[in-house]
């Protein structure tokens, strides 16, 4: 049941496909987006055991902002993969990466069964095709690995609020977006004999409006969550 943004837009920002616009936003990416959006959820898992992972793809794996994150719990061997050469720039730069792909997320080439666990993160509301993603995700797991997502909830997309960042010249651009609903993930990981283990959904409190008081407008509303799915041990 996946829908167009435009459906619900209400901001009716200039709008780029996502490698445009996260080559247009690489260069401030890292100071602008919001680590509340996906590290606590990731702090939160109880079903992944990070300190026995031992081989990971990111996928969509941006500047590196979460390769960071996975090296810090003790992962070294993490593979990046992301369709915009702009943002991989900056994820090479970091030297948390064994290497970096610059391709297609949902068609990688990388080997299958290779990964004790993939992951992407704020990406998959770019991407039309989301069955392809889990896909993807599961056929480069080993058996019994780990596919983690974590993206915008559909409710920010629903109420009309894009992907957006501000330009050089401060004028808000948005990154062309599809309407996931919470079923589509689901259907999507049970085709592909994926096992949901756990789902968190992360809200706007007051400590996030402590440090963004921007963010009081949407106080106590979900903004992203986060699933994590097992692969058949079989």
């Amino acid at each position: 049941m996946t829908k167009p943004f435009a459906v619900y837009d209400t901001r009716h920002y200039t709008t780029l496909d996502a490698n445009a616009g996260y080559e247009l936003w690489s260069h401030t990416y890292d100071h602008t987006v919001d680590e509340q959006l996906d590290i606590p959820l990731l702090a939160k898992l109880e079903t992944v055991n990070w300190k026995s992972i031992q081989t990971v793809v990111d996928l969509a794996c941006g500047t590196g902002r979460i390769g960071l994150w996975l090296h810090s719990q003790g992962i070294r061997y993490i593979h990046g993969v992301d369709s915009s050469p702009a943002m991989l720039q900056y994820a090479a730069a970091k030297q948390v990466y064994e290497q970096v792909y610059a391709t297609d997320v949902i068609q990688s080439s990388l080997p299958s069964h290779s990964y004790d666990l993939s992951f992407i993160g704020l990406a998959a509301c770019h991407l039309p095709d989301l069955q392809a993603l889990y896909t993807e995700g599961a056929r480069l797991l080993r058996p019994g690995g780990f596919f983690v997502l974590i993206d915008y909830h559909p409710f920010c997309l629903l109420q009309g609020i894009p992907t957006h960042f501000d330009s050089a010249k401060g004028k808000a651009i948005a990154i062309e977006n599809f309407v996931h609903f919470i079923s589509d993930h689901v259907n999507s990981g049970r085709r592909v004999n994926l096992t949901l283990l756990e789902m968190h959904e992360a809200f706007v409190d007051q400590d996030w409006i402590a440090h963004k008081p921007n963010m009081a407008r949407y106080v106590n509303q979900p903004i992203t969550f986060v699933m994590v799915w097992r692969a058949d041990t079989s």
